[in-house]
């Protein structure tokens, strides 16, 4: 598996440990989730991490002496290939002083990498990349995508929430019932949970869940039959919580995970299973009830 002298997240985790001691701090099963956060001499940070292929890490606004002592080890990590480059990472929401100093490694396709940083889909929650350093020699502008380039990758581009990804027969998926969509979305969600926890342990090996990412986003696009409320896919977006999908969500976890009793379960998956009617296990009242009110603002009564 390419160069990298470490190949998952649970493993980068530990050698950070090892050799930082109580400098470094990592936050509790960070590494399940594909990267470590934490601190390192009290500075905030997040590395986003895939062995054989990938390192981002980004401080806090003020931690860039923080990048400046990893970066030595985290090259070492990477088979002592150099960055590819370096950025002031400005997400969505936050000022511009405010901004991530970060530092990015690929050693499969940086070519490819460095093309998404230049022309702006390197990120797809609305953040804006400042102050970008190649570290290859070349210019910012040797990357920047021709209108051609820009034409064909539109036409022949994936778009999370549109492409059903593993799904082998979509049509089965747009035509399911609210409650047993929201199981689909339920066993996709864990099912890739418990594979990136697998691999951050070392317990499988390093697979590719490209497609059941777009499998789970088509699902959680299909809420929007329901009356969820989604921002409309777009190229290079992925399909992002809001509140009313979050609701949505929790209306149905809540009752199935919480409210019925292990017998209720029971009896409802038999009823399920022999096409009975299962009315009687359902959720009483309606998602939408989990949604926040709008406070109303009065004046107060004069005394």
């Amino acid at each position: 598996m390419g160069k990298t002298t470490v190949y998952n997240s649970w493993q980068l985790e530990e050698l950070l440990e090892k050799k930082y001691g109580e400098r470094f701090e990592a936050d509790f099963l960070s590494s399940l989730m594909g990267g470590v956060s934490g601190s390192f001499d009290s500075k905030r940070f997040h590395i986003t991490f895939k062995g054989g292929e990938y390192l981002l890490i980004s401080t806090s606004a003020d931690g860039r002496a923080v990048l400046e002592e990893l970066l030595p080890t985290l090259t070492e990590v990477m088979g002592n290939e150099n960055p590819i480059c370096s950025y002031d990472l400005q997400s969505s929401g936050i000022e511009k002083k405010d901004a991530e100093p970060t530092i990015e490694w690929d050693i499969v396709a940086p070519q490819d990498r460095i093309k998404e940083i230049v022309n702006g889909r390197a990120f797809s929650d609305g953040a804006k990349i400042l102050n970008l350093k190649l570290y290859n020699g070349k210019d910012v502008s040797d990357y920047l995508e021709s209108e051609q380039e820009k034409e064909d990758r539109i036409k022949n581009a994936r778009i999370y929430g549109i492409d059903p990804g593993s799904i082998s027969d979509a049509e089965i998926i747009n035509n399911l019932s609210e409650v047993d969509l929201y199981f689909m979305i339920d066993a996709m969600g864990a099912h890739i949970w418990r594979c990136k926890h697998d691999m951050g342990h070392g317990i499988i090996p390093e697979i590719d869940l490209t497609e059941e990412q777009y499998a789970l986003e088509y699902m959680v696009y299909q809420t929007t039959r329901f009356g969820v409320e989604l921002p409309e896919p777009e190229i290079d977006k992925h399909i992002t919580a809001t509140p009313s999908y979050n609701a949505w969500y929790k209306f149905y976890s809540n009752h199935f995970k919480d409210v019925l009793t292990d017998e209720q379960w029971n009896a409802f998956q038999q009823a399920q299973r022999e096409g009975q009617d299962t009315s009687a296990f359902m959720p009483s009242g309606h998602w939408t009830d989990l949604l926040e009110k709008p406070v109303q603002k009065s004046l107060k009564p004069q005394k």
